[in-house]
């Protein structure tokens, strides 16, 4: 091969790359844009869960322990009363990843609301923290084709509601919770786990536990400055 062939070929080569490597980039920067708006839209609406009844008045970011720690500050009125409430990120690694959520407190520490905005755990096991049950019958499905019939919020998550994440959450295995259990396991400060998902369930409420330690910290250093 001659001289000048090996020039041409080097710059082709060269040309492809550069193109090719300029499209990557230009293809990642729309999708991470795309990507955070739509993590941002999910944030905002899980908020009106967590929050619920509530007016969302800021948001922030501080670094506790080294790490960011993303909390929300809420408000509302009851008779002629200023009440508040916050909502921090939690997460902690699970089985297949970290699971991530938004929990809702009231000044007592009290849960008002819990779920989940990203998880990665097996599918029929730890993944069954964002099931959603449904009261479907087999009529309902194939016959009447009703399918309307179901719970909107996963057992798993509703279960927090009303426990003290103040306190250490304890996990009973009592198999998948239904309402008929909200009083027992709130007198205990528990949860039924996740049938074959412990490491899941157990996640779940160590990053409550740390997420709330953390939200303290937060608002203590709110107030020195």
């Amino acid at each position: 091969m001659k001289a000048a062939d090996i020039v041409k070929a080097t710059i082709i080569i060269s040309v492809i790359g550069f193109i090719s490597a300029f499209s990557l980039s230009f293809v990642k920067k729309i999708t991470q844009e795309a990507i955070a708006k739509q993590e941002q839209q999910k944030k905002l609406a899980a908020l009106t869960i967590v929050l619920s009844g509530y007016t969302v008045q800021q948001e922030k970011t501080v670094t506790i322990d080294g790490s960011p720690f993303t909390f929300w500050i809420a408000t509302k009125e009851e008779n002629q009363i200023v009440k508040k409430a916050w909502a921090f990120l939690a997460e902690k690694k699970g089985y297949g990843g970290p699971v991530q959520s938004i929990v809702g407190v009231d000044e007592s520490n009290t849960i008002l609301g819990f779920t989940i905005l990203l998880q990665n755990e097996t599918p029929g096991l730890g993944a069954r923290c964002v099931e959603v049950a449904s009261n479907e019958t087999f009529i309902d499905h194939f016959i009447t084709k009703n399918v309307t019939n179901k719970e909107e919020v996963s057992w798993f998550q509703e279960q927090f509601i009303g426990l003290n994440a103040g306190k250490p959450i304890t996990i009973q295995k009592k198999g998948d919770w239904h309402k008929e259990m909200r009083d027992e396991l709130i007198q205990h400060n528990a949860i039924t786990a996740i049938t074959g998902a412990t490491i899941t369930t157990k996640a779940v409420t160590q990053s409550i536990e740390e997420g709330i330690q953390k939200l303290h910290k937060a608002l203590t250093l709110q107030e020195v400055q």
